[in-house]
């Protein structure tokens, strides 16, 4: 069933996918002290898609039902994604690539406009998705600097992340959503971004592994299970039932939770600037959701 604005429940999906994805920030964070960042993402694709082949076995889902090809490439554009992402942290600051990954609601919005049905951008749309955007820049505004050379490269690197995640959602929803399960939408999405990273990994000459200890561990089963495969399969079934625009406006909150993980678990202070934030960025999706 499809439905063309979000509901109480969705809100409340939605929410906390955005609360498990901010806790997420602290989760790669800790990973990475021991793991290089694409290697780490390629582990997290390869765990996901484990569990998903396990849970679609025991369920006698079959793996591969067609459509190779729209499968193959949101999981080339997928695995790119985080190559990019991972890769600008390296080059700039991981405020303004965090600021500028999450510039992706603006091109889901352009891209469901002009390529999706029943998806359109109104004025009232865009307002409330400025709002948001505001937000996320009055919470970051207080890290960014002017740009080096190196860091206007990470900068670009971090755009392209953000367009590549809105592309890889208008694909789905334009060529998989109403020929394929959401689990099959996932599968694909993970299993064909396991060769990406890991070439992206060695060619950008990572050391895979410098050290693990237990806090490495929990943080990788995290990302693996938790983010790449549960969280995900709950924001496929999602994309499938609900325009997307509307859902990639809530991906707003991802940061600020992002922030409030580092209040509660590196004690940082409870600012004004976050106060604001949170103000903004709600206000903003609940515009994009009204109209």
């Amino acid at each position: 069933m499809t439905h063309d604005r979000l509901d109480a429940r969705a809100v409340v999906i939605l929410t906390v996918l955005c609360l498990i994805w901010g806790l997420n920030a602290v989760a790669m964070k800790y990973a990475t002290d021991g793991i290089a960042p694409i290697f780490c993402a390629g582990l997290r694709s390869l765990i996901a898609t484990i569990c998903l082949i396990i849970w679609m076995a025991g369920r006698r889902i079959p793996l591969f039902v067609g459509h190779l090809k729209d499968g193959i490439l949101i999981g080339l554009l997928f695995g790119a994604e985080f190559g990019l992402l991972y890769m600008a942290i390296s080059y700039t600051t991981a405020s303004s690539a965090w600021i500028l990954l999450y510039t992706s609601p603006f091109f889901h919005a352009i891209g469901a406009h002009l390529f999706l049905t029943g998806d359109r951008l109104s004025v009232a749309k865009s307002v409330g998705m400025m709002l948001s955007f505001a937000g996320i820049l009055v919470l970051l505004s207080q890290h960014l600097g002017l740009p080096s050379v190196d860091q206007f490269v990470g900068d670009m690197l971090a755009l392209a992340a953000a367009i590549l995640w809105a592309l890889t959602t208008v694909v789905i929803k334009r060529r998989l959503v109403a020929v394929v399960s959401p689990y099959h939408t996932l599968f694909y999405q993970t299993l064909f971004s396991i060769p990406i990273l890991f070439l992206l990994s060695y060619g950008y000459q990572e050391t895979p592994v410098r050290y693990l200890d237990g806090l490495i561990w929990i943080s990788l089963a995290y990302q693996g299970i938790l983010v790449a495969f549960i969280s995900y399969l709950v924001w496929f079934f999602l994309v499938h039932s609900y325009p997307v625009s509307r859902l990639s406006a809530f991906t707003f909150l991802t940061p600020v939770f992002a922030t409030l993980a580092g209040v509660l678990l590196l004690s940082e202070p409870l600012t004004l600037r976050l106060i604001i934030s949170l103000t903004l960025v709600s206000i903003g999706i609940y515009i994009v959701n009204r109209n």
